[in-house]
């Protein structure tokens, strides 16, 4: 299996611009809330499914490394669509899938947060969010762990 589905649904030919293709089309559905892990028809489902069918292992490194990376924001960003319909177990399944494709060294904290919050261990979450610096993920981190304290956190959107 080779990634020329998922590019061909992205309209790229490489692994970078798949990502930057993915990000662009699936971003503002997130920031939107209509991002949905149910929604077939959402390019972003559709490219993640194609990533899905490939065996990793027999990719380059470039092309496993953008997959890799395309897989975690999928996962992660769904673990915010779950607790947008109030499941946390589909939460907790995504924040543990997510975990499995975010590397070691990215810089992205939230996600292990988000896993934390899923599995309601708040006080872990509390001391991961204390850890959580930067302009945009700090206040995130401080976000997340007061709308879970006052139970908005899973839910419809607000």
């Amino acid at each position: 299996m080779t990634l020329e589905k998922a590019y061909a649904l992205a309209g790229v030919n490489e692994p970078l611009a798949l990502h930057e293709a993915y990000c662009d089309l699936e971003q503002p559905l997130f920031i939107a809330r209509t991002w949905d892990y149910d929604n077939p028809s959402q390019v972003h489902n559709q490219i993640k499914r194609e990533l899905e069918e490939i065996n990793l292992a027999e990719l380059g490194e470039e092309e496993r490394d953008w997959c890799r990376e395309i897989l975690w924001f999928w996962h992660h960003h769904a673990i915010s669509c779950a607790a947008w319909k109030n499941d946390r177990s589909v939460a907790c399944f995504h924040a543990e899938k997510a975990l499995s494709y975010q590397e070691a060294d990215h810089p992205n904290q939230i996600t292990q947060l988000l896993f934390f919050i899923a599995h309601d261990r708040l006080e872990e979450a509390k001391s991961w969010a204390a850890t959580i610096t930067g302009d945009v993920e700090g206040p995130t981190a401080v976000d997340l762990i007061t709308w879970y304290e006052q139970g908005l956190y899973f839910g419809p959107p607000k």
